[in-house]
C-alpha cells in the first residue's frame, strides 16, 4: 500500500510541474503576440513608440506625421499621443505612403 501512496505523489508532483510549464509557455505565447507581432490590430492603442516600431521610422517622425495630420491619434493626458490601430493601417494604405519610405 505504501508504494501506491507514493506512486500517487510523484504523479501528483508530476502532474504540478506540468501545470506550471504549461501555464509559463502560454504566458511567454502571450507575450511574443503581444510584444513580438508584426500585425497592427486595428482595435488596438498604440503609442507613437510604438508606430515608429511598425512603421521602422523615427518617433520624432512620426509626431511629424501626427501633426501634420498624415496619422490620426489623440493627445492623452500625460501629454503622449495614443495611435488607434486602424488609424496606422490607414496611413500604410495611403496613396502618399512609398514603399520605399
Amino acid at each position: 500500500m505504501a508504494k501506491s501512496s507514493k506512486s500517487l505523489v510523484s504523479m501528483d508532483k508530476i502532474l504540478e510541474i506540468l501545470a506550471s510549464t504549461i501555464s509559463i509557455v502560454l504566458g511567454l505565447f502571450g507575450l511574443s503576440q503581444h510584444y513580438g507581432s508584426n500585425t497592427i490590430k486595428p482595435s488596438r492603442i498604440y503609442t507613437s513608440g510604438d508606430a515608429a516600431k511598425f512603421l521602422e521610422l523615427d518617433r520624432l517622425e512620426v509626431l511629424h506625421l501626427i501633426k501634420s495630420g498624415a496619422i490620426q491619434a489623440t493627445k492623452g493626458g500625460n501629454g503622449n499621443y495614443l495611435i488607434v490601430g486602424q488609424s496606422l493601417i490607414n496611413y500604410l494604405a495611403s496613396p502618399n505612403v512609398s514603399s520605399t519610405d
